[in-house]
């Protein structure tokens, strides 16, 4: 469906300019430095809520913050600003199109109309600052600024300029990412390593990851180095998972990370994990006489949690858990606590719901509860749905599992 993009950024520029507006008319003895839309909630897949409005003078903050410290932490804290506007009934009218435009063809371009309306609220913030210094009503040093919790739209919002000024530590990471990013890739992959390991760089280490991840089977040669002579081998064996090449070299430095009894449990789950986000859940069944139970659960369940959801994944598959468990029934209660709702579990797109639909008939109670559980936050189409709530139902009532039968209660239906 189509969506009135210039009318909602309008909208935002209008709240924004009306309340500073009203701020510096209610406060005319103080210097009101800043701005910002703020709160930004949204439920992937559903719910997409309007932001808050922060304003804030230098005199409240000096107030707030006597201590210099304390005040630069409060400076773009806009949450613990002094004047906050809440929306108003046709910003939530704005919110509610905005939310049936994501969620409309079963929510299958929910992400492109929210990353387009983050990147319309941060031109909005543009424009309002725009506005309210030409109508004479803030002077040039004024901002208004976008802050998500990741402040990936600050640098959106503002100049660079600005960027510089206020929020210095953005600045000397985005120098930092232009002067790698000019490199060589083989020697962005160096330079990557080296700054997730010295964690002294402005770049901070898991943008580095993200990098490396990004940069795929480049990256895959000095993660199986550190791999090998790291400390940190969890760090690295979760990288070759993220970038997802499950070739014969990974795998096998995977099992052997995952096989060597003079490393901490942790390091061998991590690389049990990965090789089951690798599809090679095989080579943990094969290692069952060597490895602590703990290590096994965690790569029986892994590629069922939202680990999956960062870097490359295959599809959803519960068959290869289906026969490690057939192998190792006892191991089914730990693996089920490690899938259990709360513990984060993965996140499963709409071609995925057909296959987690028919694992509500599977003979393990914890596949039918898993598939229960990430089915709940999926868009789906009419059909499935249908077949969803008939399924919810009998298992809610009839499952022979006393903890399907919990889960399905919980979710109604």
């Amino acid at each position: 469906m189509r969506f009135d993009w210039a009318g909602l950024q309008t909208a935002i520029r209008d709240q924004v300019v009306g309340f500073v507006r009203r701020m510096c008319a209610e406060h005319p003895d103080e210097h009101i430095y800043g701005a910002a839309v703020h709160e930004f909630y949204a439920e992937s897949g559903g719910t997409i809520a309007w932001t808050l409005v922060g304003v804030a003078s230098e005199e409240r903050l000096a107030a707030a913050a006597p201590d210099a410290l304390d005040a630069q932490a409060l400076r773009w804290s806009p949450a613990d600003w002094p004047w906050q506007l809440d929306p108003g009934a046709a910003e939530e009218e704005w919110a509610s199109r905005l939310e049936t435009a994501a969620t409309a063809g079963d929510g299958r371009h929910w992400d492109t109309v929210h990353e387009r309306y983050l990147r319309t609220a941060a031109k909005a913030c543009t424009a309002a600052r725009k506005q309210l210094v030409a109508d004479g009503i803030v002077g040039r040093d004024f901002v208004v600024v976008a802050m998500d919790e990741a402040w990936e739209l600050i640098p959106l919002s503002l100049t660079r300029a600005q960027v510089r000024k206020h929020f210095p530590e953005l600045d000397a990471e985005q120098r930092e990412a232009d002067r790698l990013a000019a490199l060589p890739p083989e020697q962005q992959v160096a330079e990557l390593v080296a700054i997730v390991e010295s964690h002294s760089s402005p770049l901070p280490s898991e943008q580095a990851m993200q990098w490396l991840r990004a940069l795929g089977g480049l990256s895959v040669p000095a993660a199986l180095a550190r791999l090998d002579s790291s400390p940190d081998k969890w760090l690295w064996a979760k990288l070759l998972a993220d970038i997802g090449i499950a070739s014969a070299e990974v795998s096998d430095a995977l099992e052997r990370t995952m096989a060597n009894k003079h490393l901490d449990e942790p390091d061998r789950s991590w690389a049990a994990a990965a090789l089951s986000r690798l599809g090679r859940m095989d080579l943990v069944v094969k290692r069952l006489d060597s490895i602590p139970p703990g290590v096994a659960v965690q790569g029986f369940a892994a590629p069922y949690t939202s680990f999956r959801d960062h870097g490359t994944h295959g599809p959803l598959d519960y068959a290869p858990l289906e026969s490690a468990l057939a192998v190792c029934p006892d191991h089914h209660p730990a693996v089920s606590e490690q899938l259990a709702p709360g513990r984060g579990l993965c996140s499963i797109g709409p071609d995925e719901a057909g296959t987690a639909l028919a694992a509500l008939a599977s003979a393990l109670p914890v596949v039918r509860r898993h598939a229960l559980l990430v089915l709940s936050d999926t868009p789906l189409n009419a059909e499935q749905r249908r077949h969803y709530t008939a399924r919810l139902k009998h298992l809610r009532q009839d499952d022979p599992d006393p903890l399907v039968r919990e889960a399905a209660a919980t979710l109604g239906g």
